[in-house]
């Protein structure tokens, strides 16, 4: 999960702010990172749930590492996905504009840390003459290069 936030400008702007203990009317702080949530033993977080969040019910001496197809599914098709990939959408249209090159080379950017290649910047070209810019945006935020540390 906190590999996705740092998509949306606003996030990054709050990581160092203090945990909230309660539930505040800014918007904004209800995207903060898990770290700062509070920890029910009985309450598990369906999204958490699906990326091997432990059972708070009973000791957990080593975490389970898993990827199967729920995790799938849930970046592609979860609310918490598509918040944040209409988020980055906004963004690239903030910093890119209309052009749709510029966009897909700021996407590349923010998602991967560097530039498109030819192949990639072609594809996403022609994805984005049939599909909205929010697409684009979660297709970028489920790639592996996005998703996994090499």
């Amino acid at each position: 999960e906190s590999i996705l936030l740092p998509v949306k400008k606003e996030l990054v702007d709050l990581l160092y702010d203090p945990a909230q203990w309660v539930v505040t009317p800014d918007p904004r702080q209800h995207d903060r990172r898990s770290v700062y949530l509070v920890a029910k033993r009985n309450l598990r977080l369906p999204f958490l749930e699906v990326f091997d969040q432990p059972d708070l019910q009973i000791s957990c001496p080593r975490r389970q590492s898993s990827t199967h197809a729920p995790q799938a599914l849930e970046l592609l098709n979860g609310e918490i996905a598509n918040d944040l990939a209409a988020a980055l959408a906004d963004r690239l249209r903030t910093e890119a504009g209309t052009d749709p090159a510029a966009q897909v080379e700021r996407a590349f950017w923010l998602a991967l840390g560097r530039p498109p290649q030819p192949a990639e910047r072609r594809l996403a070209l022609d994805f984005l003459r049939s599909e909205p810019l929010e697409e684009l945006a979660l297709a970028m935020l489920n790639l592996n290069a996005f998703l996994y540390v090499d």
